[in-house]
């Protein structure tokens, strides 16, 4: 194992280049990734986080791995740093725990010492990271990734795991309009956003429905032990106190990249998708069993 560590500069944390602004929200420039990259998005993350951790009653992974204290973890995507920090808490300090994403403006700006960050893409990992990793987690990178770049992804996180490490992801499904993976009755607000959801993602060619090609992509990866675990988080009133995942604040915050692409024939003002975007939460809010498929699947790489 190496003991070398990502480049960790003042520049790779803080640096500004290829950042852009757009209806008072922040980009990181990427070809694929759409979603905005400053605070509103980091308070996004750290709620998103404590909602899918309750809703998989309250684990942070899945696999069925057993740290040990010299043991490097890795956590892909790892953006505000939310799994990270609360991963964090929950090992000892001997644990290396190395967090990367393609942009470092949401990286937490005091992490504990035995956290190493750097900016690094998850289909390019360093060449001396080989069999370094005993747990490898990532999530909700669904849509931020082609399915060239899933497969150049798998092959190299299979590559960054120590011989019986394992991989850990949670690919949220993006809700698209497809019937064939829809549970409730969509309304036609719903119908509608949900197409512009798909053609947003398909336009820098992420795959919305990833999530149910990944059990393949991972077998021909080399993986085994593939096992999948699916919870519906809702996404309608329900009782007192119950969680539900507010698809608003994700709608809202498409609406720039939607608007840059023409509005795909769906929508063709902002005012026009502000009004679709209140009207689909509204409607979801009403609708009975309306809920997202929250994902985690998780797979070894082979011991020998």
């Amino acid at each position: 194992m190496s003991d070398s560590k990502p480049e960790e500069t003042a520049l790779s944390r803080t640096g500004n280049g290829g950042i852009q602004h757009h209806n008072a929200r922040t980009y990181a420039s990427s070809e694929s990734y759409i979603l905005p990259s400053d605070e509103a998005e980091r308070q996004r993350l750290d709620h998103q986080h404590g909602l899918f951790k309750r809703n998989f009653e309250n684990r942070l992974f899945m696999a069925p791995v057993a740290l040990k204290a010299a043991d490097r973890v890795l956590d892909s995507g790892t953006g505000a740093g939310s799994w990270l920090l609360d991963f964090a808490g929950e090992v000892p300090d001997t644990v290396a725990i190395y967090g990367i994403d393609i942009s470092p403006r949401l990286f937490p700006a005091n992490p504990p010492a035995n956290v190493h960050l750097s900016t690094q893409s998850v289909t390019q990992l360093p060449a001396d990271w080989s069999a370094t990793f005993a747990l490898v987690n990532q999530r909700h990178l669904v849509g931020g990734l082609t399915a060239t770049a899933w497969k150049a992804a798998l092959a190299e996180i299979y590559r960054v795991l120590v011989p019986g490490g394992w991989y850990d992801l949670r690919p949220m499904s993006l809700m698209n309009c497809d019937s064939t993976h829809m549970d409730y009755q969509q309304g036609p607000a719903t119908f509608k956003m949900l197409k512009i959801v798909d053609a947003v993602f398909r336009s820098v060619g992420a795959l919305p429905d990833a999530v149910y090609h990944l059990r393949g992509w991972l077998e021909e990866a080399g993986f085994v032990n593939v096992d999948t675990q699916m919870r519906r988080l809702p996404l309608c009133h329900g009782a007192p106190g119950q969680d539900t995942f507010n698809s608003y604040v994700v709608h809202a915050a498409l609406k720039t990249p939607v608007m840059k692409a023409g509005g795909f024939g769906l929508v063709s003002s902002d005012e026009e998708y502000d009004q679709l975007a209140l009207a689909t939460q509204e409607e979801l809010w009403s609708t009975e069993n309306a809920a997202v498929q929250n994902f985690m699947i998780y797979a070894q790489k082979p011991a020998v």
